[in-house]
Order: structure tokens, then C-alpha cells, then sequence
């Protein structure tokens, strides 16, 4: 009989997989301008998208952008705790489970906190969209990608909350269900 996976299949894949193109990202942010050089061979083939995007987003294009230097340092953390959940996965940790929704929950919070930031700015702040496209270039290069990481995020978390949510009787018999050391007794719950 073979074991159900710690982690739901995509999940798992996703966290692979958003794990590398953050990786990207975060190499994309911390050289620039040597990643976003106009004539430069890795800028024009490996961060191809991440230059396309840049021609939407100013702040992604301004290598001394605050924002995005911050993001990409808080990024590498995620990228650490995705690689982690998917091999506490393989080892069957119990740890595993929340590793992976709290990365998710790390991941949904900073894009939408991210994305907050360029919805009805106060009056008299710049836009940080530049005028090379209209509301569908827009769409297409900003909002879309950057809503697929509060997408799947949030998708993972709720595939993970009932794995995690498990019922308080059924705690207890797991927790109970193990010889302890002598001289340790039981806690008891008021």
C-alpha cells in the first residue's frame, strides 16, 4: 500500500517551482544594472521577462529602488523555507505541513502588500507605471503575473488548512500515543 504524500503533489511543484523563479528574481534585483543592461546577452535571454517587466513596473527598473532590494532579501528566506518544506516532504517530517503554509502565507502577505502599494496611491504620488502601455499591456505584464503569486499561495494554504486543522481529540490521542520518559506525566487540560 503506498503512503499518501506529506504534501499535495502540486504543492509541492509549486513550491519548487516558485522557489527558482524567485531565485531569478532575486539575482534580477540584486544586479542590477548588470541584469537589465539594454545591450547585455543575460539581460536579453536568462532575465528576458524580468526586463519586460521592468519596462512596466519603474520600480523594478530603478536599481536603487528600497522596495525591491527589500523584497528580494525577504524572498531569499521564502525561497530557503520552500526548498525546505518539499524535502521535510520527502522525509515524511510532520514539520513539513506547516514549513510549507507558512511559506505560502509569507508569500501571499508580501505580494499583496506589495501590489497594495499601486492601488489608488494618495494624490500627488507618481505613478510607478511608465507610459510605454496602456491598461492591457499593464494588466498583462503586472497585475497578471504578479497575481499568480497571490493566487497560488493562497490556494496552497487552504489545500494545506484542513491538514493542519486537525481536530482536538485526534491531538491528543497523537500526542498521547507515544511512551514517555519516566517521571513525565501527562499534562491535563482544565
Amino acid at each position: 500500500m503506498t503512503r499518501q504524500p506529506v504534501l499535495p503533489p502540486w504543492v509541492a511543484t509549486w513550491l519548487l517551482v516558485s522557489a527558482i523563479i524567485c531565485l531569478i528574481d532575486v539575482i534580477y534585483t540584486m544586479f542590477r544594472p548588470y541584469t537589465n543592461a539594454p545591450d547585455g546577452f543575460v539581460s536579453n535571454t536568462l532575465f528576458y521577462g524580468w526586463k519586460l517587466y521592468s519596462s512596466v513596473d519603474i520600480r523594478y527598473a530603478d536599481t536603487k529602488d528600497v522596495v525591491t532590494c527589500s523584497t528580494g532579501r525577504v524572498m531569499l528566506i521564502e525561497i530557503a523555507m520552500n526548498f525546505l518544506a518539499v524535502y521535510l516532504a520527502l522525509k515524511r517530517s510532520r514539520h513539513a505541513l506547516l514549513v510549507a503554509f507558512t511559506t505560502s502565507a509569507f508569500v501571499f502577505w508580501k505580494t499583496f502588500w506589495y501590489l497594495v502599494m499601486y492601488i489608488a496611491p494618495p494624490a500627488g504620488t507618481p505613478s510607478f507605471f511608465t507610459d510605454n502601455y496602456g491598461y492591457l499591456g499593464i494588466t498583462l505584464i503586472f497585475w497578471i503575473p504578479n497575481g499568480v503569486w497571490v493566487v497560488m499561495p493562497f490556494l496552497a494554504m487552504c489545500a494545506l488548512w484542513n491538514r493542519l486543522a486537525l481536530p482536538v481529540e485526534y491531538q491528543e490521542q497523537e500526542n498521547n500515543n507515544y511512551e514517555k520518559p519516566p517521571g513525565l506525566s501527562s499534562l491535563s487540560s482544565p
